[in-house]
């Protein structure tokens, strides 16, 4: 039984930091795993989009002996494909506990279009669950049985045939009328308490009391529509119309361009500091004809759009020809020669020879001298 929860985060960064050092399997979409941030971030200052949300979580669970890190692995990279196309995704299989789940780290700006991923409100959750619940029937694995967006009791159905509403519909009601009208928990929580109905958040949960009837009830009692994830996707829409309409049109929300956020979470091997220099450039270069849109019309033109998407794979694969030229140098150095020390013992042996046959002194031996006269012969 797969399940997906859906998250986002103002920095990249740190969901990189936390899913990639557990992970047992990992893999990329649209990017090398092994270089996610750098690439990703490169994605965001081309576009202008480094600062508010930089990217989205999205963590899929399996059935505890359903698949295997690997099959967990591959099912992530295809969620990837279905709900994510045109943007970075880093997929993290994590062993842990009991389940095996992936942690996707999606980056907030498409690579083609420059628009910000849109993972708002119900009807975007309900999208990725049933893209998630498609792939596992394809792979015969079990999936959630959906819960009812309105929940009513025996008791609450009963009073309905008889044309009456329960103290719980009243909640509903109150409820569905404040979030269409707040952008915040709190503002959400003072509206409800002046039309009778007090919020109180336990954990992952949400208790509403009726005040008259003074009764209680989770969420769990009401519906999904009332959900803790539910009702919060729903301030997001409010908190963020302007972000919203600007990704719809893929125009920013001035004529000028955003400047990129510095990330100082990035660090990198000190082999790597050119590769990493590289992409700080992109953000100091945004002023230049580089990186920068001229206007709001070249800004949407196609040809545009396909210039900067090169750039970003050439920069991509510089930075990866500077890794390997990096390992290379790291596997050069005196230090990891693994013949390193027979030659030099071969030396030593060599210089030691050398030295004892300069000291061994000459041994003349005697010459016959056959002009010498000893006498007579006899």
């Amino acid at each position: 039984m797969a399940t997906i929860k859906l998250a986002r985060s103002t920095s990249c960064s740190r969901c990189i930091n936390y899913a990639e050092p557990r992970s047992t399997v990992k893999s990329g979409f649209n990017c090398d795993v092994n270089y996610a941030k750098t690439q990703m971030k490169a994605t965001r200052m081309i576009y202008g989009k480094d600062d508010k949300v930089q990217a989205h979580t999205l963590i899929q669970s399996f059935k505890p002996g359903e698949v295997t890190p690997e099959q967990a692995n591959a099912l992530g990279y295809q969620l990837a494909e279905k709900v994510a196309a045109g943007h970075q995704v880093a997929i993290y299989t994590h062993t842990d506990k009991d389940h095996i789940h992936n942690h996707l780290v999606i980056n907030s700006v498409n690579m083609d279009t420059g628009l910000k991923f849109q993972a708002h409100g119900h009807k975007a959750i309900q999208e990725m669950k049933d893209a998630n619940d498609q792939i596992c029937l394809e792979h015969g694995l079990t999936i959630p049985e959906a819960p009812a967006n309105v929940r009513y009791t025996t008791a609450e159905k009963s009073l309905l045939e008889k044309g009456k509403s329960s103290w719980k519909d009243e909640i509903r009601e109150v409820v569905d009328q404040a979030r269409g009208r707040t952008g915040g928990f709190k503002s959400f929580s003072e509206l409800l308490n002046e039309n009778g109905v007090d919020v109180k958040l336990r954990g992952k949960t949400i208790t509403y009391t009726h005040l008259n009837a003074n009764k209680k009830v989770r969420v769990s009692k009401l519906g999904s529509d009332y959900e803790k994830e539910t009702i919060f996707n729903g301030f997001e829409r409010h908190i963020e119309p302007t972000e919203s309409r600007d990704s719809a049109t893929g125009q920013s929300g001035s004529n000028e361009p955003r400047p990129a956020a510095t990330d100082s979470s990035i660090d990198r091997d000190p082999e790597l500091q050119r590769s990493d220099a590289a992409t700080e450039k992109l953000g100091e270069s945004q002023s230049g004809e580089q990186f920068t849109r001229d206007s709001r019309s070249d800004e949407l033109r196609p040809e545009h759009l396909q210039q900067q998407l090169k750039k970003l794979r050439d920069h991509t694969n510089r930075l990866q020809r500077d890794s390997s030229k990096a390992v290379n140098r790291i596997l050069e150095t005196p230090e990891n020669d693994l013949e390193r020390p027979f030659r030099a013992k071969q030396d030593r042996n060599r210089e030691d020879s050398e030295r004892n046959e300069s000291e061994q002194p000459t041994v003349k031996r005697d010459q016959p001298d056959h002009n010498q006269n000893d006498g007579p012969s006899l």
